[in-house]
């Protein structure tokens, strides 16, 4: 209106030749600032960054879709048959409201219109929308998995959708995220989906006949309070301390993430150039390597000191080869685990692997092996301090190729992590508290979903006391900050992992297991036991298609209100009789049976000296009675109670027991 005047008052030719040179300058600066002005205008009209094409609403609930204009803009909404309208508050913020309706199968499409400009989003359904969040294992690909070309070949579902959400932190909450389309599956795509939410929204949409959409937003290596908002973690003495001393100051936010991130990049490249060993000669079949660490087979990073541990870590293995085989040709059979190996005979490389996390054969060159003495040697990038070679399961050897001569690799190794400079550790900053809240949480908030599906624990394994009270407290953060009631919120319960102890022991993942099953206690919430599928030395173990299966039949439960057995048998109650312990169980489906048809294994008892033994244990009808000759006068029971349990109680529908106790004693981490 300023230019309008501007222009009015210079219009005849006279007064425009009068014009000055200041008032040119003024001209344009009018110019420029509606300029300015037209782009802010634009830019302020936007629907929320979580739509977008391709985009699933959720059917049999009210649709809140909302967004941002000038104030007090007339913004309208229309979908199918409806149109909807509402104004933009004093701040520009709008939100209005689809009524609920049920899935059909058709597309629409979503058009929001705000005086002259208009957005339109296509391909729209209505069908199920799940959160899907937690650390790595959520996180972990269909690329992953064993049979990842089958699935991917088969994955022709144009109903079921992912919309991903970008790998950022926040120290506050974001109102949006960027705005992107949501991805239809197919062969093409889901490669790059999460395996357990993919095999979970597959089965959905099968079974139930609706579209499917999951909005993914994991982050491998995070612990449950990075996911929950700064305000309830106030609430607790633990946190409250740490989120007041907190900088919430953005800018230096981000430049706290940028040097994290540097130091990441950094850190692979300072760990490919580091030579030292191989200038030292560390491969060399004459170093000395009298002071390393001394360790017998199998290793991994716990044993050798150095759990945890981020960078470069080399073995060595001495070895008698006899001169009569020096005709046959060998392969060295090594089970690897690590970011990045290099192998060295007598000081010349045979093998370099990246990510080796199985059975290795690498081949040895004609006349490199010699009579007598001779020295494997290996370079190992480590991450996480989850490196290992061997396990209790697998042994290592020298073998030749028709596998009738075998030379064992076990007994004594030695390692050094000092050879090769130090290089950047764990950068933890997508750690830290509320920080996925925060960038991945809150602007979601409030798109319709049905509930959320979720796999994490891992991270805090060891503080099982304080994850009794977070992970029931961050349920009823989400639950509250949705205002949908007790929105279902399923759950994957920790698997089997590490290495299997030969005694009944206290262990942290046992500890966190129960922490977890305590979160059953919330009103519609449902567990996925996956004792059962783990991998001894694989944190991702990939069998996903059980995990997404078991949460499906939660799902049918707790979201759809059926009544199939979606639970392995669950402890009830317990009776000592005599010298045995008699115990009982609910979701005993059509009844009790051992896994692989063998005795029952994982049960120890104890007395009220609190000392477990291994106990003698039976199926009595759908009763499990527990004994040992070693505790005459019992008093409780535990099962599958180990980091890496040996049990197999089961339903006849295939569902494991989740593990128990029917004590209350002092825990290590309680």
């Amino acid at each position: 209106m300023m230019l309008l005047r501007f222009l009015k008052y210079n219009h005849n030719k006279e007064m425009k030749n009068k014009i000055t040179a200041s008032g040119w300058r003024l001209l344009l600066c009018f110019l420029l600032m509606e300029g300015l002005l037209s782009i802010q205008i634009k830019a302020e009209f936007k629907v929320a960054g979580v739509f977008g094409n391709n985009a699933i609403l959720q059917q049999e609930r009210q649709i809140p879709v909302w967004g941002s204009a000038t104030p007090w803009a007339k913004v309208e909404v229309t979908f199918s048959n409806i149109s909807i309208q509402t104004v933009a508050d004093a701040g520009g913020k709008w939100i209005t409201y689809l009524p609920a309706m049920k899935a059909d199968g058709k597309s629409y499409q979503l058009n929001v219109r705000c005086n002259q400009d208009k957005i339109t989003f296509n391909n729209i359904m209505l069908g199920e929308v799940w959160l899907a969040s937690g650390q790595s294992n959520m996180e972990f690909k269909v690329a992953s998995l064993l049979n990842k070309e089958e699935e991917a070949k088969d994955a022709n579902y144009p109903d079921i959708r992912f919309r991903k959400v970008d790998y950022v932190t926040s120290v506050i909450p974001f109102r949006d995220i960027p705005q992107d389309n949501w991805v239809i599956c197919s062969p093409q795509t889901v490669k790059d989906f999460s395996a357990v939410a993919y095999l979970y929204a597959k089965e959905l949409n099968l079974k139930k006949g609706v579209p499917v959409g999951i909005i993914s937003s994991s982050w491998g290596a995070t612990s449950i309070e990075a996911w929950m908002s700064s305000e309830v973690l106030m609430t607790l003495p633990d946190f409250r301390q740490r989120i007041i001393k907190m900088d919430h100051n953005s800018e230096h936010w981000k430049a706290f993430v940028a040097k994290n991130i540097k130091a990441e990049h950094d850190r692979d490249s300072m760990a490919k150039a580091a030579n030292v060993g191989l200038k030292s000669h560390v491969n060399g079949l004459n170093y000395d390597d009298s002071s390393w660490k001394r360790t017998l087979y199998p290793l991994d990073m716990g044993k050798i000191g150095l759990g945890g541990f981020w960078g470069i870590v080399w073995f060595r293995k001495s070895f008698e080869f006899p001169s009569e085989l020096q005709k046959s040709h060998f392969f060295f059979c090594l089970n690897l685990k690590a970011k990045e190996v290099n192998l060295y005979l007598n000081g010349i490389e045979i093998g370099h692997t990246i990510n080796p996390d199985k059975v290795m054969f690498y081949g040895i060159p004609a006349k490199l092996l010699k009579s007598g003495k001779n020295v494997l040697s290996i370079r190992m990038y480590v991450t996480w301090g989850t490196a290992n070679i061997g396990t209790s399961e697998n042994d290592s050897y020298l073998v030749s190729s028709d596998k009738k001569i075998k030379i064992p690799l076990n007994n004594e190794w030695r390692s050094s992590g000092i050879i090769e400079p130090p290089v950047p550790q764990w950068q933890n900053y997508y750690n830290q508290l509320s920080v996925q809240y925060n960038a991945r949480i809150a602007p979601l908030i409030p798109y319709a979903i049905r509930g959320v599906i979720w796999y994490q624990g891992e991270n805090n394994a060891g503080k099982a006391n304080q994850y009794r009270i977070l992970f029931p407290l961050m349920i009823q953060d989400w639950r509250l900050r949705w205002n949908e009631g007790y929105m279902p919120f399923l759950f994957v319960q920790l698997p089997n992992y590490m290495e299997r102890k030969a005694e009944p022991s206290e262990e942290s993942w046992a500890e966190m297991r129960e922490a977890q099953t305590l979160a059953l206690n919330c009103p519609n919430t449902g567990m996925a036991c996956t004792i059962d599928i783990g991998e001894a030395n694989n944190i991702h173990p990939r069998n996903k298609s059980d995990v997404g299966h078991r949460l499906y039949l939660a799902a049918c439960n707790i979201a759809y209100h059926g009544n199939n057995v979606s639970s392995g048998p669950v402890y009830d109650s317990m009776k000592i009789e005599g010298n045995k312990i008699r115990l009982k169980f609910s979701s005993c489906g059509s009844g009790l049976e051992s896994k692989d048809n063998k005795l029952l294994k994982g049960f120890a008892i104890a007395g009220s000296d609190q000392k477990f033994y291994w106990g003698s244990a039976f199926i009595e009808g759908n009763e499990v009675v527990v004994s040992s000759l070693k505790v005459k006068l019992p008093v409780a029971v535990r099962y599958g109670w180990a980091n890496n349990p040996d049990c197999n109680l089961n339903n006849r529908e295939g569902l494991p027991a989740p593990p128990f106790r029917t004590d209350t004693w002092k825990l290590n981490n309680l």
